[in-house]
């Protein structure tokens, strides 16, 4: 019994000066030490002086954590902020380039269309695109005497000419009119002079052929006009 509380106060003495030691360096250096909990060894590492020493350490080793997760979180949101940021500017320019892009292609199309005409525009063309009426070298309104050019004049055309000579001489005012039967019956003798035209084209002089079909279009364009003045006199 007597050795053992010589070996207890021995013990205690020892303790003694390993706490005064701790005390003067701030921190003691120990040896690898089994972690419980499957985690195995880890090195060695200092620990506080003092109980409370080791709280306040533990607390600013808490608001440093809590610091740095904030500043990390705050890094974090806004790298995601400019990354949607970025994303919504895209997302705006691919749409602006889209709908640019669709008006260019209307202005194009727009452009290579052909443009309505206007009523006045249409009457003008219709007006250069008629036949141009007889001369008065080829028709005598006065006397309503054709005067047949060259070609035209052939035996070929004899018939046609001859019943066309005898309405233009006895029309009436009645004998008018784009559905008048005066008109109506022009334009048929016409157009039967103007296939004999074509079909012996070949044969034809050219300058001859292009008088003779402009005489013919033009002559119907004259039965569909009113009579002058002087006519209508002359034949009271």
């Amino acid at each position: 019994m007597k050795t053992t509380r010589i070996l207890a106060s021995a013990l205690m003495l020892a303790a003694g000066f390993a706490t005064l030691a701790s005390a003067q360096t701030g921190y003691i250096a120990t040896g690898p030490q089994y972690t419980p909990g499957g985690f195995g060894y880890i090195g060695g590492y200092r620990h506080a002086s003092t109980y409370e020493e080791g709280v306040l350490r533990g607390y600013a080793d808490l608001t440093r954590a809590g610091g740095e997760a904030n500043y990390w979180h705050s890094a974090a949101a806004n790298n995601w902020q400019d990354a949607y940021s970025k994303y919504l500017a895209n997302r705006e320019a691919k749409t602006e380039t889209y709908f640019r892009t669709q008006a260019i292609n209307r202005a194009a199309r727009e452009a290579t269309r052909p443009q309505r005409m206007t009523t006045e525009q249409l009457a003008i063309l219709a007006r250069k695109q008629a036949p141009d009426r007889l001369g008065d070298h080829q028709y005598e309104r006065g006397l309503g005497r054709l005067n047949w050019p060259v070609l035209l004049q052939d035996g070929l055309f004899a018939e046609e000419r001859a019943i066309l000579d005898s309405a233009f001489a006895a029309r009436t005012p009645g004998d008018a009119g784009v559905s008048s039967g005066f008109s109506t019956g022009v334009r048929q003798l016409t157009t039967n002079m103007q296939n004999k035209l074509q079909a012996n084209i070949a044969g034809l002089n050219q300058m001859e052929y292009l008088a003779a079909k402009k005489f013919l279009a033009g002559l119907a364009i004259e039965a569909q006009q009113p009579l002058l003045p002087e006519r209508l006199a002359s034949a009271e």
